[in-house]
Formats: structure tokens, C-alpha cells, sequence
């Protein structure tokens, strides 16, 4: 395994790439180590606003991150629905496909009866469905625009450093 390079060694790779003209320096360094620490000040940052989305999330879903993981795989699943892929049905062909207590164990690494525990536990609360055949759906509690909305502190916008 590679060690990391720091943000300085891989600018310095880049400038140095073959078969490339060089580009014009459109800036410099001020002084030696201010990139590391730029991107300290950066992850210091971030980390705040990490721990401060897990601690909205968590209360949002009654103290439990499990069961914010498990909403999060189904939240993952119907966006990944809304991506362009090549030819699919027609949407009135289409049907919404379900996950079991089973598949969401492995994926999360939660024990089987914990995550049907919570699963239940969030269909309780209108956030996911179940339906007839067991399988459990996304609900209408809690929508992919809210989802962005609560990551929003983690996207670079939220987290830039100030000149």
C-alpha cells in the first residue's frame, strides 16, 4: 500500500506529468506548509459540521444512527432510481422494488433482528413502507429533498475558508 501524499507532494506529481506542456502558474505557495495547513483548517471544519449533521440526524430519528443508516440505503436506492441509464421500461411498467430485513442486515452490518426492529420501527413513523410481500419501501415521511437539505453543511460551499 502507497502512503498518502500530501496536497503540496500531489501538486508537485501533477506539475511534473510528461508530455504535457506546462501550464502558467496562475498562483503560488505563500509560504512553505500553507497548503497542509489549509486543508487542516478545511477537515477541522468539516469535522464540526460532520458531527453537528449527526447530531440533527440522530435526533430526527429518535437518538438511533442504525436506523438513519437503514433510511439511508433506501433513500440511496431511489436516487440511484433517478439517475440516466440506458433503456428501461416505461415508469407505469416499473415497480418500486423492496429490500427485506435480511439485505439490509448485510449491507449495514446491522444483526438481522436489530434491523427488523428498526425497520419496524420506521414504518411506524410513516418514513418507509411494508409491503404485502414483506419487503420494506421508502415512505413519504422524509424526502430525498430533506436529505439534501440536512447534508448541505457538508458540501464544499458550507465549509470554504475564508482568505
Amino acid at each position: 500500500m502507497k502512503p498518502a501524499l500530501s496536497i503540496a507532494a500531489s501538486k508537485a506529481s501533477i506539475d511534473a506529468l510528461p508530455d504535457q506542456e506546462p501550464e502558467a502558474a496562475t498562483w503560488a505557495e505563500p509560504t512553505a506548509g500553507y497548503l497542509e495547513q489549509d486543508a487542516m483548517r478545511f477537515f477541522y471544519r468539516w469535522g464540526g459540521h460532520l458531527s453537528a449533521t449527526l447530531i440533527r440526524m440522530r435526533s430526527r430519528f429518535d437518538g438511533d444512527l442504525d436506523q438513519y443508516l437503514l433510511y439511508l440505503v433506501f433513500l440511496l436506492a431511489e436516487i440511484s432510481e433517478s439517475l440516466p441509464r440506458g433503456p428501461r421500461p416505461p415508469q407505469t411498467f416499473r415497480r418500486r422494488r423492496g429490500l427485506n430485513a435480511l439485505s439490509l442486515s448485510d449491507i449495514t452490518q446491522i444483526p438481522r433482528e436489530t434491523a427488523r426492529r428498526k425497520l419496524l420501527a420506521l414504518v411506524d413513523r410513516g418514513l418507509l413502507n411494508r409491503e404485502e410481500d414483506g419487503l420494506f419501501t421508502l415512505g413519504e415521511g422524509y424526502d430525498v429533498d430533506q436529505f439534501f437539505a440536512d447534508l448541505k453543511p457538508l458540501f464544499w460551499d458550507a465549509v470554504r475558508l475564508e482568505r
